[in-house]
């Protein structure tokens, strides 16, 4: 099966993840018994598995996120939607942009940045399932990252019961607060004016693990750098390591959608760190 990326406007569509997932568990073959549960998606086999892995259907888990949106009071009718399907079928992943008025703010005059939410779904057990809020920036389309750890509602669970979201879907009411609390977050990032290198230290003892990405990052970050030479504000920061996130383009051997899902990871890692969070104002 090859990546599928697709792009909508009907919150409750999921054509897309209408896949037919099976699980057989203990199969015999030519008389041996394999323990454990084979995971089908549309006929293919994903993985094998321990018992206590419970598969979770992407389909079921949008849907009971939609009702919790909308009982929460959150307008879903003008959004835009990305739907994608990789390594043969075995992640899923749904982005949902918000275009109320409400769920835009405005850091810098001009600069206007949309409240996202993306799920992430696996069936081969690369990934947890997860909810998160975040942002998109206008300009240049970088792409979501969660700022704080609590209204940013990133959450992990691990694939072992049915009821594998039911505490994170009550957390859907935070999503409106969360956009106030990133706004207060952006503007103390416009406010604050560091060192360029004190932020290539903070990489250094963050998520740069090699001089190479290191240099990368700080590419894109020196690019947004409108002030001095050797000083930025960490808006600028925010939005060159998210551009490098979004933009650096992927080995053409690795898997895009991870690559960009793991900087996406590396960039939240970052924000939420002690280290950047001292040099905040």
């Amino acid at each position: 099966m090859k990546n599928i990326e697709v792009k909508h406007t009907d919150i409750h569509n999921l054509l897309a993840f209408a896949d037919d997932i099976e699980v057989r568990t203990d199969q015999v073959i030519d008389g041996i018994t394999y323990l454990g549960q084979d995971v089908i998606v549309n006929k293919q086999r994903i993985k094998q598995f321990k018992h206590q892995y419970c598969v979770n259907k992407t389909a079921n888990l949008l849907k009971n996120i939609n009702d919790r949106l909308i009982d929460a009071g959150i307008d879903t009718d003008n959004v835009e939607v990305t739907d994608r399907k990789w390594a043969e079928g075995g992640v899923n992943s749904r982005t949902v942009t918000f275009n109320q008025p409400d769920t835009v703010i405005e850091p810098k005059k001009g600069d206007y940045i949309k409240a996202q939410m993306t799920i992430l779904n696996s069936y081969d057990g690369s990934r947890k399932a997860s909810i998160c809020f975040g942002l998109m920036r206008l300009v240049c389309e970088n792409g979501m990252i969660a700022l704080d750890k609590d209204t940013g509602v990133q959450s992990f669970k691990k694939h072992t019961n049915d009821n594998v979201f039911e505490t994170e879907y009550n957390k859907i009411r935070l999503f409106k607060d969360s956009v106030d609390v990133f706004n207060t977050q952006l503007q103390s990032y416009v406010n604050t004016v560091v060192d360029l290198k004190t932020i290539r230290n903070t990489l250094k003892n963050t998520i740069a693990s090699s001089e190479v990405k290191e240099n990368q990052i700080m590419e894109y970050v020196e690019s947004n750098n409108r002030g001095s030479i050797d000083k930025i504000d960490l808006y600028s920061v925010y939005n060159g390591v998210t551009e490098w996130a979004t933009h650096h383009e992927a080995r053409k051997t690795a898997d895009s959608n991870n690559v960009y899902l793991s900087r996406q990871m590396d960039v939240t890692k970052l924000l939420q760190s002690e280290n950047f969070m001292q040099l905040v104002a």
